[in-house]
């Protein structure tokens, strides 16, 4: 049946697409991003119509969690697009707590939709096939006047009794009408895809709300192992394929990772750890229980094993790499610019598959390689730009690659056709499996290859402030899903980023003047206001240019690149009087240390290196622009630098100290926290002594579930704020309908 077509819909001087996804001013088109333009068009189509808050989330997410943060956010940027409020004009009008209306007056066009029709065989029958078509075109054309209704009898021709029509007329054409349909379902067949894989049930079969998407899910066939974050460790923790209780597994080292299991069963491949995406060191482990082994002296980023059990692939810092499983023999099997992970061998054991990422990588992508080192490619190379494609896993037949990625704005599954029947094609793109929640890491199939398994989460964040007097913690901007908040320096105002969106917004401290600062597709990280609060800097994490210092002005508007030709750079501190701002940026890849500390001269835009600060990063001037305190990026080493005798000190060590440092208001104490001391510890540090003392922890917390408890920054007056982070991660089953 032919395609109803989508009106085009005029107001203003502005023209909405449907069926192009466009919007267009005066003939210019306008740049908005997918969910932005569903939310404009959604009021477009329902104009003069009050859209309640609760049907904008069912259409445009459904089935997955998204704050109302997130629909005002959008509002916004299209009230901001077609100038809604300026010269009198109003486009969308507010019912507060309810919804929103479309007021202006549509003009709804018509538009053809350029398909053709082509004539019916008899009233009542179907569209034609395009094959059909064709054939009974070949059959016309041969037989001259002869109607496909109702053929013709011709003179001399002996009568056929049943029919009435002459058998020499008749023969050929119904052998010709048979060839024809054979050649359309052939045609037919041959240009239909085979039906996708279905997701037809989806079910969360753990409730903790604690499993880090970091980890891996492992399976022996009836259990499946994963990683819980508490605190300042991690656990192994497992529980049965059908759901139920989970349970801690008494595994050989504090924070055990499972990477794989071997071909016969028998034994895992983990590594012991301290804290993530860091070289580990490997080992195997019988799944029955024992001491583990050392695999040589491997380090690696990921593991798995070879199909033939024998030998290990391993990922470093230049490439993936293999080796014996006792860690000889290593040598090169690709060079990667990234470090790969999620490594999966296809059924037949021929072609490796596996993701690559790291600090230097823009944006995650899937690669393909030969068992034998040849034919090195990305896989989807021209299907998203940048690739957002990661980790993924085979069905057991090799039918269907299933791998995660936010081609549609959500972290989602899709499926990729391998190979298709005799007669049948593959898909050339892959399919939506999923859309909510959430769902990350490399999915875990089942044996049968009818039952997807995958982390689920949600992410959220919430302010609390501790009162050292008092002993107490209390909400701040309750409700609001803040993390990185950070204060003017009057006090006066907060800057912060709603997760999981990464939109800027700022407030009143007490709650008022709510409004964004920026928009996506920026991701914004690490506000800094600057001295005088009339500006913004931040990080923006951005997958086609990873980690880029912007400026923006605190009353909005379109954000500033820095450095509009390079990536690289983080944790922006601006100095007291507004001069200066210094940031951490990254090295090319390969030289001797990773990072520097960059000191930007706002006035001459002169830029120059903090002497002495290779390989450290976080910079944060105190009060009276005397200091300027730094974390080695391993996190181990707290240091500051006498900016007038250029000296630096260090202050203290940890295991993984948190890059958010903060300076008390009088400059006399620096506070910090070690991520991974005992409950999360917070501390500070008297400078005239360097004297270290225990302010807070966040065990009560950590008992109550919170996976993360970080520092952000001190309020007016003194009090410190932490955002409590929760990935609200479990597991969740997705049964399948295959074809």
């Amino acid at each position: 049946m032919a395609q109803v077509p989508r009106p085009l819909y005029e107001f203003g001087e502005f023209r909405l697409d449907a069926a192009e996804r466009l919007l267009l001013r005066d003939g210019e088109t306008l740049s908005l991003t997918p969910k932005i333009f569903d939310t404009l068009l959604l009021l477009v189509e329902d104009h003069g119509r009050l859209i309640k808050k609760d049907e904008f989330m069912q259409r445009l997410w459904p089935g997955t969690y998204v704050s109302e943060d997130t629909l005002a956010h959008n509002i916004s940027v299209i009230r901001k697009l077609l100038g809604d409020g300026t010269n009198g004009k109003t486009f969308i009008a507010t019912v507060p707590k309810v919804g929103y209306r479309f007021v202006a007056s549509v003009g709804v066009l018509g538009q053809d939709s350029g398909e053709k029709k082509f004539a019916e065989i008899s009233p009542g029958s179907r569209e034609l096939l395009p094959g059909e078509k064709a054939g009974l075109a070949r059959n016309s054309e041969a037989i001259p006047g002869v109607s496909l209704a109702r053929p013709l009898a011709r003179e001399g021709s002996l009568p056929v009794r049943s029919s009435g029509f002459r058998l020499a007329a008749t023969a050929p054409i119904t052998v010709a009408l048979v060839a024809g349909f054979a050649i359309g379902f052939v045609a037919f067949n041959a240009l239909s895809p085979t039906p996708a894989p279905k997701v037809v049930g989806l079910t969360r079969i753990t409730h903790s709300g604690r499993i880090d998407p970091w980890g891996k899910l492992v399976s022996d066939g009836s259990r499946i192992y994963f990683l819980e974050r508490e605190g300042d460790h991690w656990n192994l923790t497992q529980t049965s394929v059908n759901g139920g209780e989970t349970q801690v597994v008494a595994a050989p080292f504090r924070n055990t990772l499972l990477l794989d299991l071997s071909p016969d069963r028998s034994e895992f491949l983990a590594a012991s750890f301290v804290y993530r995406s860091t070289e580990m060191p490997l080992w195997t482990w019988p799944v029955q229980g024992g001491a583990p082994t050392r695999i040589g002296q491997l380090t690696a980023y990921d593991a798995a094993w070879h199909p033939n059990g024998r030998q290990i692939i391993y990922s470093k810092d230049d490439g993936v790499f293999i080796a014996d499983r006792d860690g000889s023999n290593p040598s090169k099997l690709a060079a990667t610019r990234g470090h790969a992970g999620c490594f999966v061998w296809s059924p037949d054991g021929r072609l490796l598959r596996f993701s690559n990422f790291g600090p230097d990588m823009p944006s995650t992508s899937l690669w393909e390689v030969n068992a034998d080192g040849s034919h090195f490619r990305q896989l989807l190379q021209s299907w998203s730009n940048p690739p957002v494609e990661r980790c993924g896993s085979w069905s057991p037949d090799g039918s269907y690659f299933f791998f995660g990625s936010n081609h549609a704005e959500s972290e989602d599954l899709w499926s990729l056709q391998e190979k298709g029947s005799p007669l049948r094609r593959g898909y050339a793109n892959p399919l939506r499996l999923t859309a909510g929640p959430d769902l990350s890491g490399p999915p875990l199939v089942s044996s049968d290859g009818r039952r997807l398994f995958a982390i689920g989460s949600d992410l959220k964040a919430e302010l609390v402030s501790y009162e050292r007097g008092s002993r107490q913690f209390t909400p701040v901007l309750p409700g609001s899903r803040a993390d990185y908040a950070t204060y003017s320096r009057d006090g006066e105002w907060i800057a912060y980023v709603t997760i999981p969106d990464s939109v800027l917004w700022r407030i009143k401290r007490d709650g008022s003047l709510r409004s964004p600062i920026t928009s996506p597709p920026i991701r914004a990280t690490s506000p800094a206001w600057s001295p005088d609060a009339k500006q913004i800097a931040f990080v923006n994490g951005s997958p086609t240019c990873e980690n880029k210092v912007y400026l923006v002005s605190a009353e909005g508007g379109t954000p500033r690149e820095l450095f509009p030709n390079e990536c690289g750079q983080f944790h922006p501190s601006w100095s007291p009087d507004g001069k200066f701002l210094t940031f951490a940026r990254r090295l090319p890849s390969g030289a001797s240390m990773a990072t520097t500390i960059q000191l930007l001269d706002l006035a001459t835009h002169r830029l120059s290196t903090l002497a002495g600060s290779r390989g450290m990063v976080a910079p944060n001037w105190s009060p009276d622009g005397r200091f300027i305190a730094a974390v080695t990026e391993d996190g181990h080493h707290l240091l500051v630098l006498d900016v007038g005798a250029q000296k630096w000190t260090e202050l203290a060590q940890g295991t993984l100290i948190n890059g958010r440092l903060r300076w008390s208001h009088d400059g006399d104490f620096l506070y910090f926290q070690d991520l991974l001391a005992t409950n999360e510890a917070i501390y500070r540090i008297r400078l005239s002594n360097h004297r270290r003392e225990d302010v807070v922890n966040c065990e009560g917390f950590i008992r109550a579930g919170v996976p993360r408890c970080s520092l952000t920054d001190l309020a007016p007056d003194g009090s410190l704020v932490v955002t409590l982070q929760r990935n609200n991660a479990d597991i969740y089953r997705l049964d399948l309908s295959l074809p």
